[in-house]
């Protein structure tokens, strides 16, 4: 049992190896990192993380990312076991609260990864926000395109801030990413083209693959450039470059709230597979 107060501080480079022995050997963890792993998020600084501790034994720890325009992801959470594990994430979440309300945070998310997070998310006030749901495709034939006057190269690292630019204003917070969410795509990317006109560049998809599946992880098209057929040349043409390399499935992963980007890839022969994800969010101002 606990007996004595939980003591929160802010993680410190000499908590690292502490915060990193017990992501790897507690069941009660949840990451969602998207191109990071937990060392490099830690060592980049790439969000703020309160650690709970009895004495000098490290009991939880919880990480949210830099904000967006007011938006942040709990992107890291681990307690050390079950022992009270409500009181823990309870007094996690008074410091991060603190923090969120400090930076002027107004929206929390989480993914609900693990099936024990929603018991004692919905005791801290969160609630059932949207579902990520992944689509599959599976060959097949490919319908027929339209052939916009675009020129499709893949992209390069000087592409990187135009890309970036482009992905700020085709989604909305929370979906943009970071500059470092971009530098770890692009280092893990086995696919990242753009898409050109007249010397302009105005969409982008960025693709990985493992073993012989592949997931198309990002697709943007500038909010000028939209229903002019152009989403719809990149996506065939990665289609047709992973067939080319003999890949079994590609998969993507959309909102269930974002019916328009669901009819683009049904019209591809892509299909809910049924592994959905709730998005669980706190709106705090």
């Amino acid at each position: 049992m606990l007996g004595a107060r939980l003591k929160i501080s802010a993680c410190e480079r000499q908590h690292r190896s502490a915060l990193l022995d017990l992501a790897r050997h507690s069941p009660w963890t949840h990451k969602h990192l998207d191109w990071h792993s937990a060392e490099q998020w830690l060592d980049r600084g790439l969000g703020h993380v309160a650690l709970a501790w009895q004495g000098d034994e490290l009991l939880g720890y919880i990480g949210l990312s830099q904000p967006i325009a007011g938006w942040s992801w709990i992107r890291l959470l681990g307690i050390r076991d079950g022992r009270m594990p409500g009181r823990i994430i309870r007094d996690l979440w008074v410091a991060a609260e603190a923090l969120c309300a400090a930076q002027g945070i107004a929206n929390v998310l989480i993914l609900m990864i693990t099936n024990w997070l929603p018991a004692y998310f919905r005791e801290l006030g969160f609630s059932h926000a949207d579902d990520i749901i992944t689509m599959s495709q599976i060959g097949g034939g490919l319908p027929a395109a339209p052939a916009p006057p675009l020129q499709i190269r893949a992209a390069h690292d000087e592409d990187l801030d135009s890309i970036l630019r482009i992905d700020r204003l085709a989604f909305a917070p929370p979906w943009q990413l970071t500059k470092w969410d971009l530098w770890g795509a692009r280092r893990d990317a086995s696919s990242m083209t753009a898409a050109e006109l007249d010397g302009k560049l105005i969409a982008y998809q960025l693709s990985t693959r493992q073993d012989n599946l592949g997931h198309l992880a990002r697709l943007a098209v500038h909010p000028a450039y939209r229903r002019q057929g152009i989403a719809s040349a990149l996506l065939q043409r990665l289609l047709v470059d992973f067939n080319r390399r003999n890949l079994t499935e590609l998969s993507v992963n959309t909102q269930l709230s974002n019916p328009g980007s669901q009819r683009l890839y049904e019209r591809f022969g892509f299909y809910r597979n049924g592994y959905d994800i709730e998005l669980w969010r706190k709106q705090l101002i």
